[in-house]
């Protein structure tokens, strides 16, 4: 495993340049987990500033399992995420530090 320490733009930068549809996702920020698969990732503008949104199918059994995270929402509350690519390559672990 890849054990990274990034400041939070850093990771933020991290996650858009090598998280891929259908890889496993495990995400912390703020007080919550989450984890599950990347069903789509979103780069589209919203109210003229750039957007960057995934939608994860959670491993849970819930009335809705599916959750959508707006990453530049959270960021400043991102603790910690780890990726799992699909393809098997070695999982990614990134924590988050100070400046």
């Amino acid at each position: 495993m890849k054990n990274l320490k990034l400041t939070v733009d850093e990771a933020v930068d991290f996650l858009k340049e090598n998280l891929e549809i259908h890889d496993t996702l495990e995400i912390a920020f703020n007080r919550i987990f989450a984890e599950g698969e990347v069903l789509n990732i979103d780069f589209s503008e919203y109210f003229n500033k750039p957007g960057f949104k995934i939608l994860v199918s959670l491993d849970a059994d819930s009335i809705n399992p599916t959750i959508e995270i707006d990453v530049y929402e959270i960021k400043n509350d991102l603790i910690e995420y780890t990726i799992f690519p699909k393809n098997g390559d070695e999982p990614s672990i990134v924590s988050i530090i100070e400046k």
